[in-house]
């Protein structure tokens, strides 16, 4: 698995949590996984939430039982992959949005986005900026429409 997608699901994984906190639910984060142990205090049932990688590729909530406990978390869960998706595609809409982008040029041709904007004439304006307090570094200005 890429690093990139291990940093967007253990996001997910925190939005979950966060939502779950906000229902009543303690969320304890499991060391060097992608997995949480999720309890209501009162109840003895603890459920393990866990990324399952290929082939599966999804987000299991454990044991998987017939509770009505669990029934309302994974709902709980549901919601947050929504308004997870939701904020993605925002992101997404917003990257065609700004189409002139300022990136850095770093070594063996890779490069790293520095910033996005609407019209060229922002982006070179910006650009004689950096090149003003960044003398080292080598940036330039591109047009990038997001795939």
């Amino acid at each position: 698995m890429k690093h990139t997608d291990w940093l967007r699901l253990h996001r997910e994984g925190e939005s979950i949590c966060a939502i779950a906190r906000e229902q009543g639910y303690l969320c304890y984060k499991q060391a060097h996984r992608l997995s949480w142990k999720l309890h209501k205090p009162g109840q003895i049932t603890f459920y393990l939430l866990t990324w399952l990688p290929a082939p599966i590729n999804e987000w299991n909530l454990l044991p998987n039982n017939t509770n009505p406990e669990r029934t309302q978390l994974y709902r709980i869960i549901q919601q947050a992959l929504t308004k997870q998706q939701t904020k993605e595609t925002k992101r997404q809409i917003q990257a065609y949005s700004y189409p002139w982008t300022i990136v850095r040029l770093l070594p063996d041709a890779r490069r790293y986005t520095v910033a996005r904007f609407y019209n060229r004439q922002d982006a070179w304006d910006h650009l004689k900026l950096l090149n003003r307090f960044i003398p080292a570094a080598e940036f330039e200005v591109v047009f990038d429409v997001p795939d």
